[in-house]
Protein backbone atom coordinates (compact mmCIF):
# COMPACT_ATOMS: atom_id res chain seq x y z
CA UNK A 1 0.00 0.00 0.00
CA UNK A 2 0.49 3.53 -0.82
CA UNK A 3 0.20 7.01 0.04
CA UNK A 4 3.02 9.23 -1.39
CA UNK A 5 3.58 13.21 -3.37
CA UNK A 6 6.13 12.88 -5.86
CA UNK A 7 7.66 15.17 -8.03
CA UNK A 8 7.48 15.46 -12.01
CA UNK A 9 10.12 14.60 -13.95
CA UNK A 10 11.82 18.07 -15.48
CA UNK A 11 10.68 18.34 -18.59
CA UNK A 12 7.07 18.49 -17.20
CA UNK A 13 7.12 20.72 -13.89
CA UNK A 14 6.25 24.05 -15.99
CA UNK A 15 2.37 21.79 -16.09
CA UNK A 16 2.81 19.44 -13.22
CA UNK A 17 2.72 20.61 -9.62
CA UNK A 18 2.98 17.17 -8.11
CA UNK A 19 1.26 13.61 -8.12
CA UNK A 20 -0.79 11.70 -5.81
CA UNK A 21 -0.21 7.91 -5.61
CA UNK A 22 -2.17 5.83 -3.42
CA UNK A 23 -2.97 2.39 -3.31
CA UNK A 24 -5.18 1.04 -0.44
CA UNK A 25 -6.02 -2.99 -0.40
CA UNK A 26 -8.13 -4.48 2.82
CA UNK A 27 -10.05 -7.78 2.69
CA UNK A 28 -13.70 -7.58 2.03
CA UNK A 29 -14.68 -7.48 5.35
CA UNK A 30 -11.98 -5.04 6.59
CA UNK A 31 -12.79 -1.80 7.41
CA UNK A 32 -15.09 0.74 5.46
CA UNK A 33 -12.34 2.99 2.80
CA UNK A 34 -13.97 6.77 3.37
CA UNK A 35 -11.83 9.40 2.77
CA UNK A 36 -13.36 12.81 3.97
CA UNK A 37 -11.66 15.21 1.37
CA UNK A 38 -12.14 19.30 2.08
CA UNK A 39 -11.32 21.58 -0.83
CA UNK A 40 -7.79 22.61 -1.66
CA UNK A 41 -6.62 24.55 -4.48
CA UNK A 42 -6.13 22.37 -7.26
CA UNK A 43 -6.57 21.23 -10.71
CA UNK A 44 -6.40 17.63 -11.75
CA UNK A 45 -6.26 14.61 -14.01
CA UNK A 46 -7.31 11.57 -12.31
CA UNK A 47 -6.32 8.26 -12.96
CA UNK A 48 -8.72 5.33 -11.07
CA UNK A 49 -7.24 1.94 -12.53
CA UNK A 50 -8.37 -0.74 -10.45
CA UNK A 51 -12.20 0.55 -9.38
CA UNK A 52 -14.21 3.53 -9.36
CA UNK A 53 -15.07 5.44 -6.56
CA UNK A 54 -18.51 7.29 -5.20
CA UNK A 55 -18.36 10.68 -4.00
CA UNK A 56 -20.87 11.91 -1.76
CA UNK A 57 -21.26 15.68 -1.69
CA UNK A 58 -21.33 16.59 2.31
CA UNK A 59 -22.56 20.07 1.89
CA UNK A 60 -25.30 19.01 -0.91
CA UNK A 61 -25.95 15.41 -0.51
CA UNK A 62 -25.50 15.07 -4.46
CA UNK A 63 -23.91 11.01 -4.90
CA UNK A 64 -21.52 10.71 -7.90
CA UNK A 65 -20.66 7.15 -9.13
CA UNK A 66 -16.71 8.79 -10.74
CA UNK A 67 -15.31 7.12 -14.29
CA UNK A 68 -12.06 5.15 -14.53
CA UNK A 69 -10.87 8.52 -15.08
CA UNK A 70 -11.58 12.48 -14.60
CA UNK A 71 -10.79 15.99 -15.08
CA UNK A 72 -11.83 18.33 -11.82
CA UNK A 73 -11.71 21.54 -11.30
CA UNK A 74 -11.75 23.84 -8.82
CA UNK A 75 -13.35 21.85 -5.20
CA UNK A 76 -15.40 24.18 -3.35
CA UNK A 77 -17.32 21.41 -1.45
CA UNK A 78 -16.20 18.74 1.28
CA UNK A 79 -16.74 15.19 -0.32
CA UNK A 80 -16.72 12.03 1.63
CA UNK A 81 -14.63 9.62 -1.12
CA UNK A 82 -16.22 5.47 -0.35
CA UNK A 83 -13.54 3.65 -1.84
CA UNK A 84 -13.35 -0.02 -3.32
CA UNK A 85 -11.47 -2.32 -0.95
CA UNK A 86 -8.42 -2.68 -3.28
CA UNK A 87 -8.36 1.27 -4.50
CA UNK A 88 -5.32 2.64 -6.72
CA UNK A 89 -5.57 6.26 -7.86
CA UNK A 90 -2.99 8.20 -9.32
CA UNK A 91 -3.86 11.94 -9.26
CA UNK A 92 -1.93 14.65 -11.71
CA UNK A 93 -2.01 17.88 -10.04
CA UNK A 94 -1.50 20.58 -12.60
CA UNK A 95 0.55 24.11 -11.73
CA UNK A 96 -2.50 26.96 -11.88
CA UNK A 97 -3.61 27.43 -14.71
CA UNK A 98 -1.63 24.75 -17.05
CA UNK A 99 -4.96 22.57 -17.60
CA UNK A 100 -6.43 25.45 -19.06
CA UNK A 101 -3.92 25.37 -21.56
CA UNK A 102 -3.46 21.82 -21.88
CA UNK A 103 -7.08 20.97 -22.63
CA UNK A 104 -8.23 24.03 -23.40
CA UNK A 105 -11.54 24.22 -21.44
CA UNK A 106 -12.63 27.04 -19.56
CA UNK A 107 -12.19 26.17 -16.19
CA UNK A 108 -15.34 27.94 -14.66
CA UNK A 109 -16.88 24.92 -16.21
CA UNK A 110 -15.22 22.56 -13.98
CA UNK A 111 -15.65 23.82 -10.86
CA UNK A 112 -16.92 21.52 -8.08
CA UNK A 113 -17.19 19.04 -10.67
CA UNK A 114 -15.96 15.89 -12.20
CA UNK A 115 -15.77 15.05 -15.77
CA UNK A 116 -15.38 11.97 -17.45
CA UNK A 117 -11.83 12.27 -19.43
CA UNK A 118 -13.40 10.49 -22.65
CA UNK A 119 -16.07 12.59 -23.40
CA UNK A 120 -13.89 15.83 -22.71
CA UNK A 121 -10.71 14.77 -24.82
CA UNK A 122 -11.42 11.50 -26.09
CA UNK A 123 -10.67 7.99 -26.11
CA UNK A 124 -7.03 8.40 -25.85
CA UNK A 125 -7.06 8.26 -22.42
CA UNK A 126 -8.80 4.97 -22.28
CA UNK A 127 -5.59 3.18 -23.56
CA UNK A 128 -3.36 4.82 -20.84
CA UNK A 129 -5.40 3.76 -17.88
CA UNK A 130 -5.57 0.06 -18.91
CA UNK A 131 -1.89 0.38 -18.95
CA UNK A 132 -2.10 1.29 -15.66
CA UNK A 133 -3.96 -1.21 -14.70
CA UNK A 134 -1.71 -4.01 -16.29
CA UNK A 135 1.36 -1.65 -14.75
CA UNK A 136 3.90 -4.07 -12.86
CA UNK A 137 4.86 -1.88 -10.44
CA UNK A 138 3.99 1.97 -8.87
CA UNK A 139 6.99 3.24 -10.85
CA UNK A 140 5.30 2.05 -14.13
CA UNK A 141 2.25 3.65 -13.72
CA UNK A 142 3.95 6.91 -13.11
CA UNK A 143 6.18 6.78 -16.44
CA UNK A 144 2.34 5.44 -18.09
CA UNK A 145 1.58 9.20 -17.14
CA UNK A 146 4.43 11.10 -17.96
CA UNK A 147 5.06 9.28 -21.29
CA UNK A 148 1.06 10.51 -21.46
CA UNK A 149 1.81 14.17 -20.15
CA UNK A 150 4.73 14.75 -22.57
CA UNK A 151 2.73 13.82 -25.54
CA UNK A 152 0.35 16.10 -24.55
CA UNK A 153 2.53 19.50 -23.09
CA UNK A 154 4.93 19.09 -26.27
CA UNK A 155 2.48 19.65 -28.72
CA UNK A 156 1.23 23.21 -27.08
CA UNK A 157 3.24 26.73 -27.29
CA UNK A 158 4.27 27.17 -24.29
CA UNK A 159 3.16 30.85 -22.82
CA UNK A 160 2.91 33.11 -19.76
CA UNK A 161 -0.11 34.27 -18.38
CA UNK A 162 -0.92 36.72 -15.42
CA UNK A 163 -3.06 34.28 -14.32
CA UNK A 164 -0.94 31.54 -13.64
CA UNK A 165 1.49 33.51 -11.88
CA UNK A 166 -1.06 35.48 -9.72
CA UNK A 167 -2.78 32.32 -8.94
CA UNK A 168 1.04 30.52 -7.79
CA UNK A 169 0.74 33.92 -5.76
CA UNK A 170 -2.45 33.88 -3.93
CA UNK A 171 -1.39 29.79 -3.36
CA UNK A 172 1.57 30.91 -1.33
CA UNK A 173 0.53 34.22 0.35
CA UNK A 174 -3.32 34.74 0.37
CA UNK A 175 -3.81 37.21 2.81
CA UNK A 176 -1.56 39.81 1.30
CA UNK A 177 -2.44 41.34 -1.37
CA UNK A 178 -5.40 43.34 -2.75
CA UNK A 179 -7.88 42.76 -6.03
CA UNK A 180 -6.49 46.50 -7.54
CA UNK A 181 -2.76 45.52 -6.95
CA UNK A 182 -3.02 41.87 -8.56
CA UNK A 183 -4.78 43.76 -11.53
CA UNK A 184 -2.25 45.72 -11.93
CA UNK A 185 0.81 43.79 -11.50
CA UNK A 186 -0.86 42.06 -14.84
CA UNK A 187 -1.98 45.50 -16.50
CA UNK A 188 -5.00 44.29 -16.20
CA UNK A 189 -8.35 46.36 -14.95
CA UNK A 190 -9.79 44.13 -12.03
CA UNK A 191 -13.00 42.83 -14.36
CA UNK A 192 -10.34 41.63 -16.73
CA UNK A 193 -8.57 39.81 -14.07
CA UNK A 194 -11.66 38.24 -12.95
CA UNK A 195 -12.62 37.22 -15.99
CA UNK A 196 -9.57 35.93 -17.01
CA UNK A 197 -9.12 33.94 -13.36
CA UNK A 198 -12.83 32.36 -13.64
CA UNK A 199 -12.07 31.14 -17.60
CA UNK A 200 -8.44 29.78 -16.21
CA UNK A 201 -8.75 28.79 -12.70
CA UNK A 202 -12.66 28.30 -12.47
CA UNK A 203 -12.90 30.84 -9.21
CA UNK A 204 -12.22 34.45 -8.64
CA UNK A 205 -9.00 35.67 -6.92
CA UNK A 206 -10.58 36.18 -4.10
CA UNK A 207 -12.68 33.13 -3.57
CA UNK A 208 -9.18 31.19 -4.74
CA UNK A 209 -7.18 32.95 -1.77
CA UNK A 210 -10.09 32.12 0.52
CA UNK A 211 -9.60 28.28 -0.49
CA UNK A 212 -5.51 28.32 -0.17
CA UNK A 213 -5.85 30.33 3.16
CA UNK A 214 -8.26 27.70 4.21
CA UNK A 215 -6.12 24.78 3.42
CA UNK A 216 -2.92 26.50 5.40
CA UNK A 217 -4.85 26.36 8.59
CA UNK A 218 -6.14 22.44 7.84
CA UNK A 219 -2.78 22.02 7.21
CA UNK A 220 -1.08 23.15 9.95
CA UNK A 221 -3.47 21.88 12.63
CA UNK A 222 -2.21 18.34 10.77
CA UNK A 223 1.22 18.98 11.42
CA UNK A 224 1.00 20.39 14.85
CA UNK A 225 -2.01 18.81 16.33
CA UNK A 226 -0.79 20.59 19.65
CA UNK A 227 -1.58 24.30 18.64
CA UNK A 228 -4.76 25.64 19.44
CA UNK A 229 -7.19 27.71 16.45
CA UNK A 230 -6.85 30.44 17.32
CA UNK A 231 -3.01 30.46 17.08
CA UNK A 232 -3.43 28.73 13.79
CA UNK A 233 -6.52 31.25 12.29
CA UNK A 234 -3.31 33.55 13.28
CA UNK A 235 -0.34 32.16 11.98
CA UNK A 236 -2.43 31.92 8.71
CA UNK A 237 -3.95 35.10 8.52
CA UNK A 238 -6.96 35.04 9.39
CA UNK A 239 -8.06 38.10 11.65
CA UNK A 240 -9.76 36.02 14.62
CA UNK A 241 -11.09 32.40 15.41
CA UNK A 242 -14.43 33.21 14.11
CA UNK A 243 -13.33 34.28 10.57
CA UNK A 244 -11.53 30.65 10.20
CA UNK A 245 -14.77 28.73 11.74
CA UNK A 246 -16.44 30.59 8.77
CA UNK A 247 -14.36 29.38 6.30
CA UNK A 248 -14.61 25.74 7.98
CA UNK A 249 -18.35 25.66 7.91
CA UNK A 250 -18.43 26.77 4.17
CA UNK A 251 -15.75 24.63 3.13
CA UNK A 252 -15.56 21.29 4.84
CA UNK A 253 -19.41 22.30 6.34
CA UNK A 254 -18.66 21.25 9.50
CA UNK A 255 -16.71 22.84 12.76
CA UNK A 256 -12.58 22.79 12.82
CA UNK A 257 -12.73 20.53 15.73
CA UNK A 258 -15.18 17.81 13.79
CA UNK A 259 -13.02 18.17 10.30
CA UNK A 260 -9.69 17.13 12.49
CA UNK A 261 -11.91 13.85 13.86
CA UNK A 262 -12.96 12.93 10.13
CA UNK A 263 -9.58 13.14 9.14
CA UNK A 264 -8.22 10.90 11.89
CA UNK A 265 -10.34 8.28 10.60
CA UNK A 266 -8.87 8.69 6.29
CA UNK A 267 -8.17 4.99 5.33
CA UNK A 268 -4.45 6.32 4.65
CA UNK A 269 -4.31 6.98 8.69
CA UNK A 270 -6.57 4.10 9.93
CA UNK A 271 -3.94 1.41 8.02
CA UNK A 272 -0.84 3.38 9.17
CA UNK A 273 0.11 4.47 6.17
CA UNK A 274 0.56 8.08 7.18
CA UNK A 275 1.35 8.36 10.49
CA UNK A 276 0.91 11.69 13.07
CA UNK A 277 1.86 15.31 12.45
CA UNK A 278 2.03 14.84 8.48
CA UNK A 279 -0.59 17.23 6.37
CA UNK A 280 -1.91 15.00 3.54
CA UNK A 281 -2.68 18.19 1.64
Amino acid sequence: MIYQYIQPASHLQSYVKRYLLLHFKVSKNGPALIKSYAPCPEQCLTFNPHATLTSVNQQTGQIIHRTSNYLSGQQVSRLNLHLSNDYLMLKVIFLPGAMYQLFGIPLVQFTDQYLDTETVIGNEIKEINEQMANAGSYQAIIQIAERYLWQKIKTKKAHENAVNKIGQLLIDNPTHFSLDWLANQACWSPRQLERQFMERMGVSPKFLARISRFDKAFSLKQINPSLDWLSIALQTGYNDYQHLVKDFKQFAGVTPNVMMVAEKNSPERVLGIVTDRVSTR
